[in-house]
């Protein structure tokens, strides 16, 4: 078990390198162009691995951490302690998958269903986002439990990511062509989560000796991504003022 775990961290590794920098060419070029359909579809492809491959591995170590990692470092006061930390660590990078695979799943399914969000309302699709919401409460209960600050402020994320995909799912009316701004923040969303994955499991190696940069680090994706979404969705939005169109009338049309 632990060579098949280490086979799946492996290409997760290598996939998610190639995500991160994938994800800049399709943010950068002109939406709808030739470069970005065809490299868009890498990063979503490469990304979607990424994040099912993360989720495989977490739910293995949540269920079996003492076979995936039988050695206790000297350090840990008790197995019971240090099979806790795994939880701990483990459930954030399940978590942190689950709001990637969501986010770049939702961004796909959005500009395929445009304004027909009937097809979205099934359980085949929101079994996901409801996974997620489920796994980030635990995650948060965990964090405030145990002082963890990433998990304190990334938890709260995933639990409004989960809440915001329903939301939209089910809105009564829908502006005509916000599934552009829908597909853009989703997309924007999946390189933060990415990033931020990156930073708390690398980025802990590399600012091992400064507590305060590791949170940099941790929060940095999110500071760029953030302001980075608003500025494309502003440049995207539909230019003129649509009337709302209840979701009724186009599904008839």
């Amino acid at each position: 078990m632990q060579t098949i775990h280490g086979f799946i961290v492996a290409l997760h590794i290598i996939t998610g390198a190639l995500s991160l920098l994938l994800f800049w060419v399709p943010s950068l070029t002109k939406k709808g162009g030739k470069a970005h359909k065809q490299f868009g579809s890498y990063y979503i492809n490469a990304m979607l691995f990424t994040s099912i491959s993360g989720v495989v591995s977490s739910t293995i170590v949540l269920f079996i951490p003492l076979v995936i990692y039988p050695t206790m470092p000297e350090h840990f006061e008790s197995v019971a302690y240090f099979t806790a930390y795994l939880r701990g660590q483990y459930i954030f990078l399940l978590m942190l998958s689950l709001l990637v695979w969501n986010n770049v799943r939702h961004s796909v399914a959005v500009l395929k269903v445009k304004n027909n969000l009937d097809q979205l309302r099934t359980i085949e699709y929101l079994w996901l986002p409801a996974l997620l919401f489920t796994v980030a409460s635990i995650a948060l209960y965990q964090g405030v439990t145990y002082g963890i600050t990433l998990t304190c402020i990334f938890a709260p994320i995933a639990l409004l990511n989960a809440i915001g995909i329903v939301r939209y799912v089910y809105q009564k009316d829908i502006v005509a062509g916000s599934w552009v701004t829908e597909h853009i923040g989703h997309i924007i969303g999946s390189g933060i989560g990415a990033y931020t994955a990156f930073f708390a499991f690398g980025g802990r190696a590399l600012f091992e000796g400064s507590p305060t940069l590791q949170i940099v680090s941790w929060v940095l994706p999110a500071l760029i991504g953030v302001p980075f979404s608003i500025w494309l969705n502003c440049k995207y939005k539909p230019k003129s003022q649509v009337p709302k169109t209840p979701i009724s009338r186009v599904a008839k049309s």
